[in-house]
C-alpha cells in the first residue's frame, strides 16, 4: 500500500473512530480520541523523515495542546493551552515565510489585506464578547485576541504562499490551515456556545487539518512560484 493510500485509510479510521466516540461517550474519552489521533499523525510524520525542525515542533505543540485539555476547566491550564496553540500557529507562519520573502504586493492589495484584517478583529471581538461569564477569568479576553490574531495571520501566509506557488504543496498547506481555524471556531461554539453538535465538525475539520500539515511535510518544497501570480 502507498503512503498515499496509507494516509488516507487512516484519515477514514480516524474520523470513523472519533465521530463513533464523540456520539456514544464523554467528552474525557473523546479528547483521548484526540490526543491518540494527534500521536498517530506524529509518528506518521516522523516516519516520513521529510519534515523540518519547525514542523515537528508544531506536531509536538499540537500534542501538548491535546494533553493540556483534560485540565482545561483550570484557568491556568486553560490560558497555557491557549498559548501553545499560539505558538503552533506562529511556527506554521515560520514554516512557509522563508519561502514567501521576495513576494511584492501592490497598494490596493495592501489595503485590502488591512480592510480584512480589520473585519476579523471585528468578528474576533463579538466572539470574545459572546463568552458566558462562568468561562471568563483574568487574561482570557488577552489570550483570545492574541490567538485570533496569531490564526489571521497564519491563514494570510498560507493564501500568500498559495498564491505565490499555485501547486499542490502550497494546497495541502493552505487546505490544512484552513481546516484548523474551522476546526478551532466550532470548538469555540461546541465548548463555549454549548452546541455539543459542533464536536462532530470540529473533530473533522481538525483530522483533515492534521493531515494536510503530514502530506505538506512529505513533499520536498523544490517548486517554482508561478511568475504570474508571484505579485499577488
Amino acid at each position: 500500500m502507498s503512503s498515499r493510500f496509507l494516509l488516507s485509510a487512516i484519515v477514514l479510521v480516524l474520523l470513523v473512530a472519533n465521530c463513533y466516540i464523540i456520539f456514544e461517550y464523554d467528552q474525557e474519552l473523546s479528547r483521548w480520541a484526540r490526543l491518540i489521533s494527534t500521536g498517530i499523525f506524529l509518528l506518521i510524520l516522523l516516519w516520513q523523515k521529510t519534515y523540518s525542525k519547525r514542523m515537528l515542533s508544531v506536531f509536538f505543540l499540537f500534542l501538548i495542546s491535546d494533553l493540556l485539555l483534560f485540565y482545561y476547566e483550570y484557568s491556568i491550564v486553560n490560558a497555557a493551552t491557549f498559548l501553545t496553540r499560539i505558538s503552533a500557529y506562529t511556527l506554521l507562519v515560520f514554516v512557509v515565510v522563508p519561502e514567501l520573502k521576495n513576494l511584492k504586493t501592490n497598494l490596493f492589495q495592501k489595503f485590502i489585506f488591512i480592510v480584512v484584517f480589520i473585519l476579523n478583529l471585528g468578528m474576533l471581538y463579538m466572539l470574545v464578547d459572546m463568552v458566558p461569564g462562568q468561562f471568563v477569568y483574568p487574561g482570557l479576553n488577552l489570550l483570545f485576541y492574541a490567538y485570533g490574531i496569531s490564526m489571521i495571520m497564519m491563514v494570510i501566509a498560507a493564501i500568500s504562499y498559495s498564491n505565490r506557488y499555485s501547486d499542490r504543496i502550497s494546497f495541502f498547506f493552505t487546505a490544512a490551515t484552513l481546516c484548523l481555524v474551522f476546526s478551532d471556531i466550532t470548538s469555540f461554539i461546541a465548548y463555549y456556545l454549548e452546541f455539543s453538535e459542533f464536536y462532530f465538525p470540529d473533530r473533522f475539520f481538525y483530522i483533515f487539518g492534521i493531515a494536510g500539515l503530514v502530506k505538506f511535510a512529505s513533499f520536498s518544497r523544490s517548486h517554482e512560484p508561478v511568475v504570474e501570480l508571484e505579485s499577488l
